[in-house]
């Protein structure tokens, strides 16, 4: 009795407060007014249903199957799936970052329904006689248990009793911090309702003097804290802006290429797999451009040609003619994950047409970049190739510019175009001077030393004279410069080279990432690579052990991707799967419960209530053992209380452990106790006391 006693005099919480913090922040008060008005009415009235604990471990089980469908819903309806796919899969630091923000939102919006998920539990436990429940009606494992194991004792801590109100308020008063409509007064508010909730454990000894004081401290730090938090946000958006910023928010940027020319240290790049191609001929697909761009300032290139233009409309099987009239020569499939719809096309220099690309729009510029506008999130396309292919636009006088140079990097590369003899050559005669040039005493390095203690020099000045050593763009940027020299028109690339081949696949990594020059020659654009070929084996060197699983999960992720996108509306198929099962399995639950109005009043309850187990033998032999020797703990549980005592041991030791587990089927077994062994408990506790009478008269 003692043990039932205790636990009664918590104190229930109010819920009201919390609850209309929760509805204010989340745009929801008329609902949580209604919710804490419902709980609220149970202090007022002395109504109570007679709910046993079985039917609370079914109404548990219940709402966990809410929860996942909630969970079910978010994830797939509301594209958190999607999300999640492009995040993993984006090549990019601004994809990422976008699809990190998508998932923290769909985890916000998912935390803000919970109160709403576990309501009802909350609901009938207010109406019902049971102040407290097991921790046993909480744990599907305790549950499983006990079902399969009916004779065996339950472990002490399935016996442990909780109030449902106090878990429910701290997720309340959390789920109110993720939905933060009304930042600016949430901390005091918050406060106000912690203070409100806790209130009924406030120490006597305290005066008002000291509470006060107290209350207006903890409101002085809410403040501060709450200045603090809006300065940390402030800081955050100022940083993830300066990402997007310089990640292209989320796309590579066609339009402005900033150089890793400079960066000291070694230079690294990822072996995430970002496109995926086959051939028809079983070769390796080449170079694929991404970015073609024809002015160079300080690092960056960029474009005179800002302007993207619409490649008509698509035909028949989407279809998207880039040079109408020519003949296709062989194909090329390619496979990317787009980042909210939009990606740069990777094609071939001889490109005559993209067949197969289910989109809004194609479009181009003049320098021959392309990109496509309202994808889905997984781009497959097909792209046909043939001579007189690509739609590069003729040169102009950016293509030949090097007056726009900063002054060290025009000194030196007009210093070593005529050590080269490239001024008065030809295009074709420029193009193998420069390519023997790079060729001898020249390497591929990913590594740059600082300049510690040296006098400042710019990158390219640094690469040609000095060190003799660096990464693609540096090649690129120093050919297109050198053949100016000349008076060749030449334009910067970027793209990939991809050459690893994987099955059927061809895979471009991120370490495949590559610039090289367009040099214009005879009438037409000559693709011009002057950086060793040893490249890609120094790339291939930054494989990570753990490169082989990656690859596993990219490609499991890719062949689901396919299926979801063939499939039709496939998430609605298995939204629906999904909830079917949780209602017929909620349905098992909620089955065969009948919930009566109680005949007991809330305070008789907590005295003398007729619940299972409250008319055991082996409380009056408790009531006997703390008049006559020491009274219980409130934090003792009975097997540590009768260890303290000393009854564990000796002759009645054996007979106490079985009427300790009687006892114990006898009050939290649903099924109760069979009369043979309710008897043999009656016979038990008679033997105790029995025992402990002779023990106290012998002393």
């Amino acid at each position: 009795m003692r043990s039932l006693q205790a636990c009664t005099k918590i104190p229930v919480p109010l819920l009201l407060p919390a609850l209309a913090l929760w509805g204010w922040q989340a745009d929801l008060l008329p609902w949580a007014l209604v919710m804490g008005v419902l709980l609220e009415a149970s202090r007022l009235i002395r109504l109570r249903l007679d709910i046993p604990v079985s039917d609370f471990n079914r109404l548990w089980n219940f709402s966990t199957l809410l929860f996942l469908g909630v969970g079910l819903y978010l994830f797939l309806a509301r594209e958190g799936l999607s999300t999640v796919g492009t995040m993993v899969n984006s090549e990019t630091l601004g994809g990422r970052l976008d699809g990190m923000r998508e998932i923290s939102l769909t985890a916000l919006n998912f935390l803000r329904w919970l109160p709403f998920v576990l309501f009802p539990f909350v609901l009938a436990q207010a109406w019902s006689r049971l102040e407290t429940l097991p921790w046993s009606t909480f744990s599907l494992y305790a549950q499983a248990q006990a079902a399969r194991q009916p004779e065996a004792t339950p472990p002490e801590w399935t016996q442990r009793q909780v109030h449902p109100g106090y878990p429910y308020l701290a997720l309340v008063l959390f789920a109110s911090s993720a939905a933060n409509s009304h930042p600016e007064a949430y901390l005091p508010a918050f406060l106000v309702v912690l203070v409100l909730a806790v209130w009924p454990w406030r120490n006597p000894r305290f005066g008002w003097v000291v509470r006060a004081s107290l209350l207006l401290v903890l409101f002085g730090v809410a403040l501060l804290t709450q200045r603090g938090l809006n300065q940390l946000r402030e800081a955050w958006q100022t940083l993830e802006g300066r990402l997007l910023q310089s990640a292209g928010a989320g796309n590579y940027d066609q339009l402005r290429n900033v150089t890793a020319l400079g960066v000291v240290g070694k230079l690294k790049q990822s072996g995430r797999i970002i496109l995926r191609l086959q051939t028809t001929d079983n070769q390796a697909p080449g170079l694929l451009r991404e970015g073609i761009f024809n002015r160079f300032r300080g690092q960056a290139w960029s474009t005179s040609h800002r302007q993207f233009t619409p490649v008509g409309t698509a035909t028949e099987g989407n279809v998207w003619r880039i040079v109408p009239g020519r003949r296709a020569g062989s194909l090329l499939t390619l496979s990317r994950y787009t980042s909210q719809g939009e990606v740069p096309i990777a094609l071939p220099g001889r490109v005559l047409a993209v067949r197969d690309l289910p989109v809004l729009a194609v479009e181009t510029n003049y320098l021959a970049a392309a990109r496509l506008r309202e994808g889905p999130p997984l781009a497959v396309y097909t792209v046909e190739v043939g001579e007189g292919g690509g739609f590069d636009g003729p040169p102009e006088a950016d293509d030949t510019d090097l007056e726009s140079l900063a002054p060290a990097d025009q000194e030196t590369i007009r210093e070593i175009g005529r050590e080269l003899g490239l001024p008065g050559q030809d295009p074709a005669t420029a193009i193998r001077t420069v390519e023997r040039f790079f060729a001898s005493g020249f390497e591929y390095s990913l590594w740059q030393r600082p300049r510690e203690g040296l006098p400042p020099i710019s990158p390219v000045a640094e690469f040609l004279r000095e060190t003799r050593a660096g990464h693609c763009e540096f090649f690129a940027t120093a050919t297109v410069l050198l053949l100016r020299t000349a008076g060749v028109p030449s334009r910067y690339v970027v793209g990939f080279s991809p050459e690893q081949r994987q099955g059927d696949d061809w895979l471009a990594r991120g370490r495949d990432a590559h610039a090289w020059c367009l040099a214009y020659v005879e009438g037409r654009w000559q693709e011009i690579d002057t950086t060793p070929g040893i490249w890609r084996e120094r790339e291939q060197t930054q494989a990570g052990w753990w490169e082989g699983l990656g690859d596993l999960l990219s490609h499991g992720w890719y062949r689901f991707a396919v299926w979801r996108q063939e499939g039709g509306n496939w998430q609605l198929a298995v939204f629906t799967a999904g909830m079917l099962v949780l209602s017929w399995l909620a349905w098992r639950q909620l089955r065969g419960s009948r919930w009566r109005r109680s005949r007991t009043s809330p305070s008789s309850t907590a005295v003398g209530s007729p619940a299972p187990g409250l008319d055991s033998e082996l409380y009056p032999f408790i009531r006997h053992l703390e008049q006559s020797q020491d009274t219980r703990q409130p934090q003792e549980t009975l097997t540590v209380w009768f260890r303290r005592l000393g009854l564990t041991i000796g002759p009645s030791a054996n007979a106490l452990q079985e009427a300790l587990r009687l006892h114990q089927r006898l009050r939290f077994d649903p099924r109760g106790l069979p009369e043979p062994d309710r008897n043999r408990l009656r016979e038990l506790v008679q033997v105790l006391t029995g025992a402990v009478g002779r023990s106290e008269r012998e002393r």
